[in-house]
């Protein structure tokens, strides 16, 4: 596009998006300090004054171009954790900063209020179609993440059928057939395995009425997070493991935060009863100014994180990690073998969750 052929030649642009870039610094927006958003930002502030100078001129615009940056920058930001607020600033900022470029070239080429009108109206359409194809692309990407979480949910419960409830009654079945084959020739050997059935068939029934209990309702719902938690100890974590629970100010979460915290910290505790080989197991969550911290510490075996995570060995990480991504959260693991495993969680900004 030739300069002398638009309104917006090439040296004023940069000027332009140099401005916008030093505003969003100014104003504390994170998206100035990321600098592959940086980047983004200022194609998507270049590609708002081509619009502009479409409007205006009919020059040509690659309006395919544009809706797939804005998508790009929706699914961006979803990934990264940058709340919908930080594009909505961003968005202010760049009509508060480019309003004054527009208006200063086109008010010495035409001398009525109209056009002057016009251009306005032109950058404001621009930049908020961008915003809508950006929270577009930000909530379909959130939504696979929802549907990829409930997937994983969906297998662990099928795991957890699989290889308690099946096998103990796989178990039962056995006994009872073996009871046919001892009943008349060795009855008490045939009363015994009639004894380990019913013990197998027990153990199923207690499965699947604690898996029952997880999807018949939300077990934060019913007393908050600290008696969930306390439920879930009570009931799944062997009493020669030493286990601390420790809640305080829970009563501050919002409901979606509290539910899915719930998953992803019974999620780790129930990793630490199955691979983990603890003696003592830690648990703590603490609500306070806006945010939430929770640690979960055992001293077990530890693993290799790297080799876990690369082997996607079913011990949940990737869904944990992808639940509180979901909530802006972050989410850490210490794990060294022989040395035990600490799981950090944070969720800031919980008042944007109301």
């Amino acid at each position: 596009m030739a300069d002398e052929n638009v309104l917006f030649p090439a040296v004023l642009r940069r000027t332009a998006v140099r401005s916008f870039h030093d505003h969003l610094r100014a104003e504390g927006n994170r998206l100035a300090d990321v600098p592959e958003a940086t980047a983004q930002l200022l194609r998507q502030a270049e590609s708002v004054l081509d619009d502009v100078d479409t409007a205006l001129t009919g020059a040509p615009a690659p309006a395919a171009e544009a809706d797939r940056l804005s998508a790009e920058i929706g699914a961006s930001r979803a990934s990264r954790g940058v709340h919908p607020i930080e594009s909505a600033h961003a968005a202010v900022t760049m009509y508060r900063v480019l309003l004054p470029v527009v208006l200063e070239r086109v008010r010495p080429r035409c001398e009525e209020d109209s056009a002057l009108l016009t251009a306005a109206g032109a950058l404001q359409e621009s930049i908020m179609h961008r915003v809508g194809i950006g929270a577009v692309s930000y909530a379909s990407f959130l939504l696979e993440k929802v549907n990829h979480s409930h997937r994983d949910e969906r297998r662990r419960i099928g795991r957890e059928l699989h290889d308690r409830a099946a096998h103990s009654i796989g178990v039962g079945l056995q006994d009872l057939e073996l009871y046919d084959v001892y009943a008349d020739t060795d009855p008490p050997r045939a009363r015994a395995r009639i004894g380990t059935a019913r013990t197998a068939l027990r153990e199923a029934l207690d499965a699947i009425r604690g898996l029952a209990r997880e999807l018949r309702e939300s077990a934060v719902e019913i007393g908050g997070l600290a008696k969930a938690l306390d439920d879930y100890v009570a009931t799944r974590v062997p009493p020669d493991i030493h286990t601390t629970v420790s809640v305080t100010g829970d009563e501050h979460l919002p409901d979606e935060v509290c539910e899915e915290l719930y998953i992803v910290l019974r999620e780790a505790i129930r990793n630490v009863v199955l691979h983990a080989g603890a003696r003592t197991l830690e648990v703590t969550v603490t609500v306070a100014d806006a945010a939430v911290r929770a640690t979960v510490r055992d001293d077990g075996r530890g693993f290799d994180l790297a080799a876990a995570l690369a082997a996607r060995s079913g011990v949940g990480l990737s869904s944990m990690r992808e639940r509180l991504e979901l909530l802006g959260g972050t989410f850490t693991i210490t794990a060294v073998p022989d040395s035990g495993t600490t799981i950090s969680i944070a969720v800031t900004h919980l008042g944007a969750h109301r």
